[in-house]
């Protein structure tokens, strides 16, 4: 799946150069901060998560008045965070069942959607901020190191018997993006803006855990980015 996204990128960008009429054609480039939604990553009621890198580089072809196609590549860190001590019965129970306590990787995405423009600009006549919200389909690769507590015991809530098995894996599955985005309108070939994505996986194993400990049951990556915006033809 991942290739045919790659292909498809590839497709778009170069009929887009061919073809680069609109106002609104651009490639732009984004860093930022994510976070992952996952059995083992966090303790969400507290808002205990751990905030790491994301990047991403995206071309935007216009295709109406208030409709994008837009094709994006990035990255993000993943990093479990250890806000479990090795003394919390679910860590026993995780270990028991095979499924990790801790993870620290990188992950690597790519997705296609169509963009609504909620206020487009008129040739000439333009607001100062524009915003646009798309929903897509994609694919994402992680490459993890992993901890899997096994024969863990625990005697009156003190951790007294185990060994940790380390692993590194890797995982891809597809996933379905949401964005919603604010950029500047300068009128000149450059502009900035903020984007936030979220990221619905379509299973649980990026974390190494299946075992549901979260409201939701498929995992989720989540990030916010900074970008810079350059037209094409403007």
């Amino acid at each position: 799946m991942l290739r045919i996204l790659f292909t498809l990128i590839l497709n778009i960008s170069f009929i887009g150069f061919l073809s680069a009429q609109g106002s609104r054609d651009n490639i732009s480039g984004g860093f930022g901060w994510g976070m992952i939604y996952a059995e083992n990553a966090g303790i969400y009621k507290y808002m205990e998560f751990n905030l790491e890198p994301a990047f991403s580089i995206s071309y935007s072809k216009e295709i109406s008045n208030k409709f994008d196609i837009k094709a994006t590549v990035g990255g993000q860190v993943l990093n479990s965070g250890e806000f479990r001590p090795l003394n919390s019965p679910i860590i026993i129970e995780w270990g028991n069942n095979g499924q990790a306590y801790y993870f620290k990787g990188m992950s690597y995405f790519a997705d296609v959607m169509p963009v609504l423009n909620l206020n487009p600009n008129t040739s000439g006549v333009g607001e100062p901020v524009n915003f646009y919200v798309g929903l897509g389909v994609g694919a994402v690769y992680s490459e993890r190191a992993q901890r899997v507590m096994r024969d863990g015991v625990l005697e009156n809530g003190i951790y007294i018997q185990g060994f940790v098995e380390r692993s590194n894996q890797s995982t891809m599955m597809a996933y379905v993006p949401v964005k919603f985005g604010m950029v500047s309108n300068f009128e000149y070939e450059w502009d900035i803006g903020l984007e936030l994505s979220a990221m619905f996986l379509t299973n649980s194993e990026i974390d190494g855990n299946n075992m549901q400990n979260k409201l939701i049951y498929p995992d989720m990556m989540g990030n916010f980015q900074f970008f810079i915006r350059r037209y094409i033809n403007r």
